[in-house]
C-alpha cells in the first residue's frame, strides 16, 4: 500500500513537470514575471537642458540690452555698450536669432532715416557717413538706394546757407525784413529753390509772406520745416557744391 501510495505522487510530480515543457523541451518558468523598473533619465540630458535654459537667460539679457540701446540713440557707438555690437554678441551666440537680424536691419533704417534729414539740412558730409554705416549694416535695403540717389541729386546744386538771428525774428526788426528781401530777390534770380528752417510753423510762414512780398508777390518755390536754428537753405541749378558748414555726424 505504502509502495503504491509513493508510486502515485512520483507520476503527480513527472506529469507537472511535463506541463512546464515549452516545445523545445526546455522547462519554463510560468509564475509571475518581475516588472521591470524605469530607467532613470540619463544625467546628461538634465545638465544639456539646464545649459539650454541658461543660454536662452543670457540671450534674452543681451538683446533686452541691445534694444535700450537702440533706444537710447546709442546706434554703433561708444564701443562695448552700443546696439549693433550687443546684437553682434547675440549672433554669434544664435546665428539665426530673428529678434537680433532685424535689430541690425532696424540700426540700418534708422542711418538712412538720418542720412533724409541731414540731406535736406545740405549736411553732405554727414550724409555720405551715415549711408556708408547704412550700407555696412542692410547693404540690400531699398531705402538705402533712394537715399543714395537722393544725395547725389542734391549734390548736383549749389546750396548757401542763410541764417538768421533769433532775436531779430522775434521782434520781425526792419533789419530782418530788408535782409529777407535780399534773398527772396536772388533765389528769383537763380530760379532756385529753399527751405525756410524756422523755430513755429507761424514764424516759417511770417518769413515766406515777408519774403514773396518782396518780390511782388511771385511765386517762390520752397518749403518750410520747424527747427530749433532758424535759417534759410538755399538751392540753385548750377555746378559746384557749397559746402556748408557742418557739425560732426551723431551716432
Amino acid at each position: 500500500m505504502k509502495f503504491a501510495c509513493h508510486y502515485l505522487l512520483l507520476v503527480g510530480v513527472l506529469l507537472s513537470l511535463t506541463a512546464c515543457k515549452s516545445d523545445s523541451g526546455v522547462f519554463v518558468y510560468h509564475g509571475n514575471p518581475v516588472a521591470e523598473e524605469p530607467e532613470a533619465e540619463p544625467e546628461q540630458a538634465v545638465l544639456m537642458d539646464e545649459e539650454q535654459l541658461q543660454k536662452q537667460r543670457i540671450l534674452a539679457d543681451m538683446l533686452y540690452d541691445a534694444k535700450s540701446a537702440f533706444a537710447g540713440g546709442r546706434l554703433m557707438l561708444p564701443a562695448g555698450r552700443n546696439a549693433y555690437e550687443l546684437y553682434q554678441q547675440v549672433l554669434r551666440l544664435d546665428p539665426e536669432n530673428a529678434v537680433a537680424l532685424e535689430g541690425v536691419q532696424e540700426i540700418a533704417l534708422r542711418y538712412i532715416t538720418m542720412a533724409d534729414a541731414a540731406i535736406k539740412g545740405a549736411s553732405f558730409d554727414n550724409a555720405e557717413q551715415y549711408i556708408a554705416r547704412a550700407s555696412r549694416l542692410g547693404p540690400d535695403l531699398p531705402e538705402l538706394a533712394d537715399v543714395k540717389a537722393q544725395l547725389t541729386a542734391a549734390r548736383k546744386n549749389r546750396v548757401n546757407i542763410h541764417e538768421l538771428n533769433p532775436a531779430a525774428l522775434s521782434t520781425k526788426s526792419l533789419q530782418l525784413i530788408r535782409e529777407l528781401g535780399d534773398v527772396a530777390r536772388q533765389i528769383q534770380a537763380s530760379g532756385g529753390t529753399f527751405l525756410i528752417r524756422a523755430r513755429t510753423d507761424d514764424e516759417g510762414r511770417w518769413i515766406y509772406k515777408t519774403m514773396r512780398e518782396a518780390v511782388g508777390g511771385y511765386r517762390l518755390r520752397g518749403n518750410i520745416e520747424t527747427g530749433a536754428v532758424p535759417g534759410i537753405i538755399i538751392s540753385s541749378a548750377g555746378g559746384g557744391d557749397a559746402k556748408p558748414p557742418s557739425k560732426a555726424p551723431r551716432d
